[in-house]
């Protein structure tokens, strides 16, 4: 006798459960489509191509690519509740769920409702639903408008953080209702953009700053490129942590993320990122065709790192210091300014540097001496690291010693001594960022912890005040 049959007989109300946005906090095929697409990007795209009128194969092959990891799936708390204690009151407890069905059977598993059914959708639900337990005779958690033909057979409606017209709807259907938690908020959508980061675009200010060209630095061209750097930075933020749900989910800051934690549903992420991507364009559209090219070039690069460079030593460093690169390249083009080759060099290096600070940090913090999740690090990597580290502090204080001998440094600053101290505060910051990060005592996330290191912010004025000495003549009063 089936677990539907006993539950009929004993009277017992079923309890069937959406297991996408119901059970899950989260959909199964799009987590197996970015599972894969984060696994292999070729081969996702083209099983997409070929069965995108096969849903059921396509799932099958994405699953063939790469499978999410389970027991890291956000998962609603009180709706997991209901079906354990579904389980342990004998009744039959159904799933719904668009994902394969094996994937379906170990999850609820390993959350312990493991269930006698499975049913393929929504609308095949309502009608086998119907059909073993008749109207009124089994409970239905859903969670969006799709779930209204078994809501309307069902003896209560469940409904877990449904809008507030899909409220006001299913209040109108005549049968009790449960709401389960809230749906996900704007601000999470501001979380996931992370405007905090936007700070790195002030590189656009670079160029023209450093020739000494305050109003280039302040022309409508340069704030709009800054402005569409926002919008891209934000787009390829959302991408990532798309890409990196799997490795975000382990990691103890970054499992809180929006998306990872089931805050932010992927589909309106997707929606985000793309629509932040198209407006970016659309700004650098109005400044000209060379900034549309360096965005265009950014958004290439970040899609390149997103998708493999992250994952392959020292490339990703290099791929990191090239992003904040072109921000500066960007800036120049905007001003119509050409930035000087000693600029850029040093810049580079710089970020390079605190590319290995961030890489350091978290394998000072890994829990065991295996590889960085998602990045191709192991513990054994801490000395070369290190020693790159420090050959890069010594090529940013180089680079910035060559500048400081050229002929534009001599035009533009009159006291040369002071600029070529300069030099010192920024050799002791690189320095102290390198050793914090060796002890784990810096943050994942450099920007954050320059913004809120007193310390390092007092070397940064230091460096700052020498520059602005440098722009002062030394003989200035003597006659």
């Amino acid at each position: 006798m089936s677990t539907s049959d006993r539950s009929t007989e004993t009277g017992a109300i079923a309890l069937a459960i959406k297991v996408d946005g119901g059970l899950l906090c989260t959909g199964l095929r799009l987590e197996t489509l970015w599972a894969a697409l984060s696994q292999d990007v070729l081969a996702t795209l083209w099983v997409l191509i070929t069965c995108w009128h096969a849903p059921v194969q396509r799932q099958q092959r994405l699953l063939s690519i790469a499978k999410p990891d389970l027991q890291l799936l956000p998962r609603c708390a009180a709706v997991l509740d209901l079906a354990q204690a579904a389980r342990r009151d004998g009744r039959c407890v159904v799933l719904i769920s668009r994902g394969d069905a094996t994937q379906v059977q170990d999850l609820t598993r390993q959350l312990g409702v493991d269930a006698g059914h499975h049913v393929a959708n929504a609308d095949t639900a309502a009608a086998w639903l119907a059909e073993h337990f008749a109207t009124g005779g089994f409970d239905y958690v859903g969670h969006s408008r799709e779930d209204l033909a078994p809501w309307r057979h069902a003896r209560r409606i469940i409904a877990v953080a449904p809008g507030a017209r899909l409220a006001a709807h299913l209040g109108a259907l005549g049968r009790p209702v449960q709401i389960i938690g809230k749906g996900w908020r704007p601000a999470s959508i501001l979380r996931e953009m992370r405007p905090w980061q936007w700070v790195k675009n002030l590189l656009l200010l670079l160029a023209p700053l450093a020739a000494h060209d305050l109003p280039a630095a302040t022309s409508a061209p340069v704030l709009l490129a800054l402005v569409a750097f926002c919008a891209a930075a934000s787009s390829v933020y959302v991408l990532n942590d798309l890409l990196d749900l799997g490795t975000d989910r382990q990691h103890p800051q970054k499992k809180h993320r929006p998306i990872a934690a089931g805050a932010l549903p992927i589909r309106v992420a997707m929606g985000i990122s793309a629509g932040l991507a198209t407006v970016a364009l659309l700004i650098s559209a109005l400044i000209g065709p060379q900034v549309v090219g360096l965005l265009v070039l950014y958004l290439a690069v970040s899609l390149a790192y997103s998708l493999r460079l992250k994952r392959l030593r020292w490339l990703d460093l290099g791929g990191l210091a090239t992003l904040y690169s072109m921000r500066v390249l960007t800036g120049a083009a905007a001003a119509q300014i050409t930035p000087s080759a000693f600029l850029m060099a040093f810049v580079f290096v710089v970020f390079f540097t605190l590319a290995i600070v961030k890489r350091l940090t978290g394998l000072a913090r890994a829990t065991n001496r295996g590889r960085l999740p998602g990045r191709g690090y192991s513990c054994d990597d801490r000395q070369r690291l290190r020693n790159a580290a420090l050959l890069g502090t010594l090529a940013a204080v180089a680079c910035f010693l060559s500048y400081s001998l050229t002929d534009a440094a001599g035009a533009l600053y009159p006291n040369l001594v002071a600029l070529r101290l300069a030099a010192l505060p920024i050799a002791v910051w690189l320095g102290r960022n390198i050793r914090l990060s060796l002890h784990g005592r810096e943050d994942y996330d450099p920007v954050r912890f320059v913004e809120h290191d007193k310390v390092g912010l007092a070397i940064i004025a230091a460096g700052l005040a020498l520059v602005l000495l440098a722009l002062q003549d030394p003989h200035a009063g003597l006659f």
